[in-house]
């Protein structure tokens, strides 16, 4: 029988819930399983609910699952937030000098004094969620010394003094159980395997390894939940590879001085979330318009204005794809995983170089912040693409020169790709002015040379979408005409594959479709995949339904859109429960839903 057990941790932003997620998504890592842990905290600095879900198994996980096994609870308000999930069969562990919860109808409860333990017996309220953890070991049986060893890496530079006292800790809290409690549910992690050859990352932290190993040397961006950790995490690789890092004064200014990097010669990125994103519309037109290779990393949360910072939401795409004046040439990617966050920003950059666009890398705040085990990746064997940089002597014709002047927006040339030059080369001087312009880079107002340049930025998207394009569709459909079709993109596609795997095992006949480039679209691979299902039902973690509005206008498919919109990532049993009232309603064709309207109060949620 396969393992499959989730743990949830609740309690105050400031008590360690989030660290003692960490410390048992490493534990897992570390004891040959496969884990996903899911993160949620309030924007304060200190105070508010907090939360970390921790699913571990022997199989390959998609998500933290519906629900939890083992509900652990640092105080009574995130009992409160939970009690509505207790079922029988599940956990109760909590924290017995806070609060008394009320009873549940098969649902083991076992009270620890955790304040107690912390503030009397170990002097030290700080070590509570140690304390926590070594209960859960010694209650399930989770691997100790995977805890110690995870509590020494991340306490190794704070000194020996402190490991000690988080060890102390440790075995507080298992002496607690073996002394006080009687175990009488049925949860045990299974014996420690042999390690598997990953590692452990947040989704941003993946994006920033990503970055250097695309070849990244700079990195500006004004700090902004969720984005801020991208330049936390990037900062000591670009010091090692002799990068640099800046602080700008604002999301303006951040990217323009990406750009000048880019100008320069440097490969540069910058990460925002949607206010940032917006602040930065005029800098994107910019870069599609002097044609300079950005990445622009948006870490989307809840709006609109401030609207909830830390919390997830996949309102943005509308904006990263439609926003600027004018038209421009960009593309735009959503990793649906923390292991996709690493390749697709290797592959954001590679199509920024190739094709001398603005990219945008769409994730969200739970995806920045949820970590996965995943393997290691081969460096020496990830493709990088670097920009065509202009070099006289390989111009013997004179291809890109013409009275002595350098041809930096070249016409005429079969895809619409021109050679950059360097600053400094006295063979390829040229402006990067934002108005439009003759070959030389001189501005010019004509309205040949308007359609001509014009018409060279956009061959380039037409070469994208016949060399590059096919690799980011994940097609999943096994059926010639199914009965269901989606289409799901971002994190929401993690819970979707998770559902379609269920529904299969009931013998449902879904086909699946997980797009990575959103832009531009490969209108006939999304068309052909339409073909084969009787309906399309689209999936979305914002209000509009997005992307199915964009197929909309796009193409010929009319999707059935299933929207939540309310700060959390959808469940798999959301969708999968869609899914069936819509094989169960054959009149549905096309239209928008949510679980408020099909369930009312019993409407799912994971907080």
């Amino acid at each position: 029988m396969a393992f499959d057990l989730t743990i949830k941790i609740g309690g105050e932003g400031g008590e360690g819930v989030i660290s003692a997620g960490d410390f048992l998504t490493e534990s897992a890592a570390r004891a040959g399983y496969y884990v996903v842990n899911f993160k949620s905290f309030p924007a304060e600095i200190k105070g508010g609910y907090a939360q970390s879900t921790v699913r571990v198994s022997d199989k390959k996980l998609y998500t933290t699952g519906d629900g939890f096994d083992i509900l652990c609870c640092f105080n009574g308000e995130a009992y409160e937030f939970n009690r509505k999930h207790l079922r029988p069969g599940t956990v109760l562990v909590y924290d017995s000098s806070d609060f008394e919860p009320e009873e549940h109808e098969g649902v083991v409860m076992y009270p620890v004094p955790l304040s107690h333990l912390a503030k009397d017996i170990m002097k030290a309220y700080i070590t509570k969620n140690v304390i926590a953890l070594g209960v859960l070991c010694g209650l399930f049986d989770i691997p100790v010394q995977s805890i110690k060893d995870s509590i020494k890496a991340k306490f190794l530079r704070k000194g020996q003094e402190i490991i000690e006292l988080n060890y102390k800790a440790l075995e507080t809290g298992i002496n607690y159980v073996r002394e006080n409690i009687k175990k009488v549910d049925g949860y045990l992690f299974p014996p420690a395997k042999e390690p598997k050859d990953v590692v452990i990352m947040e989704g941003n932290q993946a994006i920033a390894k990503g970055a250097v190993v695309a070849g990244c040397k700079f990195y500006a961006a004004y700090p902004i939940t969720p984005a801020t950790t991208v330049g936390n995490y990037i900062v000591e690789d670009l010091i090692r590879v002799g990068g640099w890092l800046y602080q700008a004064e604002d999301e303006i200014a951040s990217l323009g001085m990406a750009l000048g990097a880019s100008f320069a010669g440097v490969k540069a990125m910058t990460a925002t979330s949607g206010p940032g994103l917006c602040l930065m519309t005029e800098f994107i037109s910019y870069a599609g318009m002097t044609e300079l290779p950005i990445v622009i990393v948006d870490v989307q949360r809840v709006g609109p204005a401030t609207g909830m910072p830390t919390k997830h939401e996949q309102g943005d795409l509308y904006h990263a794809i439609y926003s600027g004046h004018g038209e421009i040439p960009r593309a735009v990617l959503a990793p649906t995983n923390v292991e996709e966050s690493f390749y697709l920003t290797v592959e954001a950059f590679n199509l920024a170089e190739k094709y001398q666009i603005p990219v945008i890398v769409l994730t969200d705040a739970s995806l920045s912040l949820r970590a996965e085990a995943f393997p290691t990746p081969k460096v020496k064997d990830i493709m990088v693409i670097n920009r065509w940089v202009y070099n006289a002597e390989d111009d013997p014709e004179g291809k890109f020169r013409r009275a002595g002047r350098f041809l930096r927006y070249a016409l005429f040339t079969e895809d619409g790709i021109t050679p950059m030059g360097v600053p400094g080369d006295p063979n390829a001087i040229h402006a990067i002015t934002g108005l439009e312009r003759q070959e030389n880079s001189d501005p010019r107002n004509r309205p040949d040379i308007r359609t001509w340049q014009m018409d060279k930025r956009f061959k380039k998207m037409e070469k994208l979408l016949r060399e590059d394009a096919e690799k980011f569709y994940e097609m999943d459909a096994p059926f010639e005409k199914a009965d269901i079709g989606i289409i799901s993109w971002g994190l929401t596609a993690s819970a979707t594959k998770e559902a379609v795997e269920r529904l299969r095992s009931k013998g449902r006949k879904i086909n699946a479709l997980y797009p990575k480039l959103l832009w531009p679209l490969r209108v006939d691979i999304l068309e052909n995949f339409a073909k084969s299902c009787r309906r399309i039902i689209m999936p979305e973690s914002n209000y509009s339904g997005q992307l199915a509005t964009v197929l909309r206008a796009e193409t010929r498919i009319r999707p059935i859109s299933y929207c939540i919109y309310r700060g959390e990532p959808f469940i798999p049993r959301e969708i999968e429960e869609f899914i069936e009232y819509v094989l169960e309603n054959s009149y549905i064709e096309e239209g928008k839903f949510t679980p408020a309207n099909l369930y009312g109060e019993k409407a799912y949620g994971l907080i």
